[in-house]
């Protein structure tokens, strides 16, 4: 089930302009969808989901698991999600 829409005061700007534009909204959508689809994106949320499975994170929330040079790890949502 999907959580209840934040108060416009509280959005970030992307989601402000998406709030304003319906169609620009839907659009957004339909191409996030199409890359959702992907093999590639599938294979590696695939190998996320278990390695999330064997070290007792599934569901669970906390820490994401993270591609780097040395292979899948746990990273902070923190500092895996801020801009660089």
């Amino acid at each position: 089930m999907a959580r209840e829409k934040l108060p416009y005061n509280q959005l970030g700007r992307t989601a402000k302009f998406y709030r304003n534009n319906p169609i620009a909204n839907e659009k957004h959508k339909a191409t996030s969808a199409l890359a959702a689809k992907k093999p590639a994106r599938k294979k590696k949320n695939a190998e996320t989901r278990k390695y999330r499975r064997s070290n007792g994170l599934e569901g669970k929330g906390g820490p994401d698991v993270h591609h780097g040079k040395n292979g899948l790890m746990t990273i902070s949502a923190q500092k895996n999600r801020s801009i660089k």
